[in-house]
């Protein structure tokens, strides 16, 4: 093809798969002291670094290096510790930035900040405590029961003590649990009253739920096979997870269970406090949540007499297919409680496009629209009471960008919908963080806490946003709420990105209708000499909760960063690599993203992935004799159903890790995408019924200790296949849960080179992913090491 020999295309396709590591400062990720003051982690010429910025003037100072930290604690461990896998945990800095204090293997210390002093200090707090807002107690979760302890004395006490493991008070169902205390998060699922005297809480019921157990095939501390517990409910279930909601009187520990029939466990088997759809009165005499019905296309605002068990209904919502509580099943809800005015801030999308409204707590009546227009609102940062606005972030109020770029906006609560103001409007991404989203995921597996991270001030005066193009590199800045520019924080720094680094091409093109435009990104081979025609590879996600075509570039934490390195990596070989949303995806209109409800086997319409591929052969050198798809999860699932369905023009096929079909998924999430459990219904969209029309090269892998897109899946993929008297390539990970692992990786990249390109794979080299190395950091900073012989 060209003069570039593969181990060359290895090379630079294994150092942009890790250009992540190479560009500092691609996010800020804003923790407040106060409303003046938030310090925030940075790459410096020490390494890792933390700054202290006074918002009112932009004015900021380093205060100390991680490799300072470390050395102190070496020292005082008497270990030599590793500043790369260390997780400083529920860290703080005094406002004055003359002290830090964090949790490191277990214990507590003080660092003094001049003189570099470490001293253990007594644990303030545990990070999987809730405190109560007088700050005298904490409730936290042990053996199935939620206990409080005193902060002052220590004293422990059971608030419930009928909790057991799949009876549990103030737990997340079994089906998340395990993955959650991976992380070493068991916060409890509850929230206090503002007199402190109460918790609202729910006891999570998994006693029904039937087992779809798996099998750990090579255990790494033995030889016998071992079948683990995984309790999910699938769609055919009658019975899913269930929660009794009730409130706990904390000094007395009585009960008071809500009169209001069990919760069903939805969206991503969240629980109501996952989703942030719990609050309380002011009064602390009524406790609210929202009761989303299996199925998901009937809401319920309910009130809850806490003195009573008494509740009502104080409004309601449907639809025909399902309802979005924000435009995310990851994220928190977009749904506000304004206290003093007995008022709700109600996320809808009942004109079409996704907008806020404000309702009567007590009369359950439609205020008015606070929002309105052909844009979508997108996440809620905070509802301002005293200014009586909503700060939040916008997709499409842009009219001349593509409609999922964001923008930081505010809106008046007494408006008629059309009073929106774009507070920062240069053209980009504006990510303005919201604490508790899962893209802070990266930032919490390195010890800090994601619900403290928050792109907006405490009182709302100050915001910290990040804004970039896939195109270029992105500038962080510190802004007013007026959008008035305080003072740019950080630009990344991209002097290190590998040699053969070029930026994708942002792409327009017309879905299989003719009508809708779809949007995405083309990467092309740094060696592509004109008129040279090269293969194309359709880097996929075929889940209808997110879009896949990141918007921005390096940044640390957001959730498009990996498909925009995956891309990117796949183009070293020499190809053309597409990412696009097609029909069906999230973060656009309603009509769009329901294009697949009912028939998920189309969510990012593969037709109009191939209309686009056909369309961009018009005008680039796309070799349409040479297609080849791949992706993960969703992108394995709808990668075989290219290579099942339509193998005249995808030729070679990579799927990972897939939910091949939804019946065996969990059931929060076939009922909401695909509809109630109906055997035909659910047929057609499973991948293993299209198994005879398999054509061209079809290379499947999956890790058999996968708990969410379960291993039966598969499994029943294969045999189908075998029954078809196909002949498909298999990779199983006998250790691997839902991840790709650099095995996987690299024996994609050898396919591709083998089956696309009719090239022959240099000889193989390891390659180390970020997930790889996950486990060994938790079990890093799980306990103290040992010191130096």
């Amino acid at each position: 093809m060209t003069s570039i020999s593969w181990p060359e295309r290895y090379a630079l396709a294994r150092s942009i798969l890790f250009a992540q590591d190479t560009v500092a400062n691609g996010s800020v990720h804003p923790v407040w002291i106060d409303d003046e003051r938030f310090w925030y982690e940075r790459k410096g010429p020490e390494g890792r670094e933390y700054r202290l910025v006074l918002a009112s003037s932009g004015e900021h100072r380093r205060l100390v290096t991680v490799n300072e930290i470390v050395a102190s604690l070496g020292e005082h461990l008497g270990v030599k510790v590793d500043g790369e896998l260390l997780n400083l945990v529920d860290l703080t800095f005094d406002a004055q930035g003359t002290e830090a204090r964090f949790i490191a293997f277990g214990e507590a210390y003080s660092y003094r900040l001049a003189g570099g002093g470490l001293t253990a200090v007594e644990k303030r707090s545990d990070p999987n405590w809730l405190a109560s807002p007088d700050g005298a107690t904490a409730a936290f979760l042990r053996d199935g029961n939620i206990w409080a302890a005193d902060r002052q004395t220590h004293q422990e006490r059971p608030l419930t003590t009928d909790g057991v493991e799949f009876y549990a008070y103030g737990d997340v169902p079994a089906s998340r649990r395990a993955g959650l205390r991976r992380l070493n998060m068991a916060v409890p699922e509850a929230i206090w009253s503002p007199d402190s005297r109460w918790l609202l809480t729910l006891q999570v019921d998994d006693r029904q739920v039937p087992d779809l157990a798996y099998i750990e095939f090579a255990p790494v501390d033995g030889l016998r096979p071992r079948v683990h517990s995984n309790k999910t409910s699938l769609p055919e279930d009658p019975k899913p997870t269930e929660f009794r909601m009730l409130a706990l009187e904390v000094k007395t520990g009585r009960q008071v269970e809500a009169r209001y029939p069990r919760l069903a466990a939805v969206r991503m088997n969240d629980t109501p406090f996952t989703a942030k759809a719990t609050w309380w009165s002011e009064d602390s005499q009524t406790a609210y949540f929202v009761d989303l019905e299996r199925g998901e296309k009937a809401a319920h605002v309910v009130a809850f007499d806490v003195s009573t068990g008494s509740t009502r209904v104080v409004f309601s919502e449907t639809a025909d297919t399902y309802l979005e509580l924000g435009v995310n099943v990851y994220t928190p809800a977009n749904v506000f409680p304004i206290p003093g005015r007995n008022e709700l801030l109600w996320y809808s999308e009942r004109s079409g496009h996704g907008h806020l409204y404000l309702y009567d707590l007590v009369t359950g009546a439609l205020k008015h629209p606070v929002t309105a227009g052909p844009w979508q609102v997108r996440e809620v940062l905070s509802v301002d009471t005293v200014r009586r606005e909503v700060f939040f972030t916008a997709g499409g109020i842009a009219g001349d960008e593509d409609p999922y770029m964001l923008k930081p906006c505010v809106a008046s609560l007494d408006g008629d919908g059309t009073q929106v103001r774009v507070v920062s409007s240069q053209p980009g991404e504006h990510i303005v963080w919201r604490p508790g989203e899962m893209a802070t995921l990266l930032v919490r597996i390195r010890g800090l806490d994601g619900d403290r991270v928050s792109g907006l001030s405490p009182g709302g005066d100050y915001f910290v946003e990040t804004v970039g193009l896939p195109t270029g590199l992105t500038t962080t800045s510190l802004r007013r709420r007026t959008g008035e520019l305080i003072a740019v924080l950080e630009t990344a720094d991209g002097a290190d990105l590998p040699a053969g680094w070029r930026w994708p091409e942002p792409v327009r093109c017309k879905a299989a209708d003719g009508v809708t435009d779809t949007y995405g990104l083309l990467f092309q081979p740094a060696d592509h000499a004109p008129g040279e025609k090269r293969p194309v590879i359709d880097y996929i996600y075929g889940g209808p909760q997110v879009s896949n075509v990141p918007k921005g570039s390096f940044v640390d934490g957001s959730l498009g960063g990996s498909a925009f390195l995956e891309a990117a990596h796949l183009a070293a070989l020499g190809a053309y690599v597409l990412i696009l949303d097609g029909r069906g995806t999230a973060f656009r209109e309603r009509a769009f993203r329901e294009a697949s409800y009912g028939a998920v086997q189309t969510a990012s319409d593969l037709e109009d992935h191939i209309a686009a591929v056909r369309d961009l052969a018009q005008t680039h050198d796309l070799d349409l004799d040479r297609v080849g798809i791949c992706g993960f999860s969703g992108g394995g699932y709808m990668t075989a159903l290219a290579a099942l369905r339509f193998g005249d023009v995808f030729k070679v096929a990579v799927a990972g890790g897939g939910n091949y079909d939804q019946a065996l998924f969990w059931h929060s999430w076939g009922e909401r995408y695909h509809g109630p459990y109906e055997a035909d219904a659910y047929a057609a969209q499973a991948a293993k019924t299209y198994a005879a029309g398999m054509t061209g090269k079809l290379l499947l892998i999956h890790g058999m200790m996968d708990t969410g897109c379960h291993p039966s899946a598969f499994l029943q993929l294969v045999q189908a296949l075998i029954e078809a008297d196909k002949d498909p390539d298999l990779i199983v990970l006998p250790r691997a849960g839902h991840e790709l692992t650099g095995y996987g990786v690299r024996r994609r990249l050898d396919y591709f080179v083998t089956h696309l390109f009719g090239g022959t794979p240099p000889p193989a080299e390891p390659i180390r992913l970020g997930s790889d190395s996950f486990q060994e950091r938790i079990l890093y900073n799980a306990a103290r090491p040992e010191p130096s012989a």
